[in-house]
């Protein structure tokens, strides 16, 4: 199991060295300009970002990362987060933000739950908390029936959609409902890479930047509605 770190920093490379098991072996690059090509050789699970790495606005270098094919998952890690950033690194598809200074046993662990999960800074959960209450009291409102969110739908939106396959309408339904890409590749009986890869087709043909706009797109700020497949 491969690991892509990008870092010039040698003490942080020994640290992620130490934190990781005799199942990983680690590449490592000193610039984001060399992911592409490396990802095309390594195909790594996780890919590391050193944010010294990287120019703010951090999410630009890193959404074209995340929605590479064989990236696996990323995770950014930095001096200091601005709570604003952070949540736009995780609205792009990093599945982990932590900080440069983390001891090997604490990204072991981040290394661990990122398979499955989302690990966020701990200054971040207040601000995560408040968004999940107001999403709940959102989701508990009355649903607009799906003939009326139609009448409401634009006549362009809904001939973009039109262009969709059935296999991207799945994944986008599944998005919607919060799944993060390891989960419609594991519901869809597809690889991650497959799933990235429609996932780019679906941002250029409705004209979407990433997830989350995507998300907007389908339900214009409502709570997430699924489309029809056929």
């Amino acid at each position: 199991m491969r690991i892509l770190l990008v870092t010039r920093d040698h003490e942080l490379e020994a640290r992620c060295r130490r934190a990781t098991s005799a199942q990983y072996s680690i590449v490592v690059i000193e610039s984001v300009a060399l992911v592409p090509a490396q990802i095309a050789v390594v195909s790594p699970k996780v890919v590391l970002i050193d944010a010294d790495t990287l120019e703010r606005p951090y999410v630009e270098k890193v959404s074209g990362i995340v929605t590479m094919p064989g990236a696996g998952r990323v995770i950014v890690m930095t001096a200091e987060f601005i709570e604003d950033e952070e949540v736009a690194l995780l609205r792009c598809g990093v599945q982990g933000c932590c900080r440069r200074g983390i001891d090997p046993d604490s990204l072991s662990q981040v290394l661990s739950i990122t398979e499955s999960g989302v690990w966020v800074t701990r200054s971040l959960l207040p601000r995560l908390v408040t968004e999940l209450r107001r999403y709940a009291q959102h989701a508990a409102a009355p649903i607009v029936p799906q003939e009326k969110a139609k009448e409401k739908t634009p006549r362009a939106s809904l001939e973009k959609l039109a262009t969709l396959t059935p296999r991207e309408r799945d994944i986008v339904n599944l998005l919607a409902e919060g799944a993060t890409n390891k989960k419609v590749a594991d519901a869809l009986d597809i690889s991650e890479r497959t799933v990235k890869g429609h996932l780019s087709n679906v941002f250029q043909k409705l004209g979407v930047p990433d997830r989350l706009k995507l998300v907007l797109y389908l339900n214009g700020g409502r709570q997430p509605q699924s489309i029809n497949r056929k």
